[in-house]
């Protein structure tokens, strides 16, 4: 994702994630010292996978499109401006399925409907900045 005509950008660290995989680093660390090596191929693969996958989230937002990228890229969602049907902020309750949310640790989000009815939650500290940009 480069900067290029970037209207929006922001990168937002899941803290949650970053401290789960320092715990699984760790615990990798002490299973190799207690020489239980046949035990670290269940943990270690999951503090690579962690950061890599869900951590960080950047929103772009340029003059025709809306990125949200996961990790380092893997999980990317690009929806174009012109697609959008209504965006809302909303509160995410601990208890409700969290499936269709990007980080989910956030207690906030931009839920973001498309002309295909399709449904996106972008988990934000900041859902009201987005959607000001996204209304422009």
């Amino acid at each position: 994702m480069g900067s290029t005509g970037d209207v929006y950008r922001r990168i937002d660290k899941s803290w949650w994630l970053s401290f789960t995989t320092g715990l699984l680093v760790c615990l990798s660390c002490l299973l190799a010292v207690s020489g239980a090596w046949l035990h670290i191929i269940w943990v270690a693969p999951w503090a690579i996978l962690i950061p890599c996958f869900w951590n960080p989230l950047t929103v772009r937002v340029t003059g025709e499109t809306l990125e949200a990228q996961l990790g380092i890229g893997i999980l990317k969602k690009t929806i174009s401006l012109a697609e959008i049907k209504s965006i809302k902020v909303i509160d995410v309750p601990l208890r409700k399925r969290r499936h269709k949310i990007w980080v989910c640790f956030q207690g906030r989000a931009l839920e973001i409907i498309t002309r295909d009815d399709a449904v996106l939650w972008l988990g934000s500290p900041e859902p009201e900045t987005l959607a000001s940009f996204l209304e422009k």
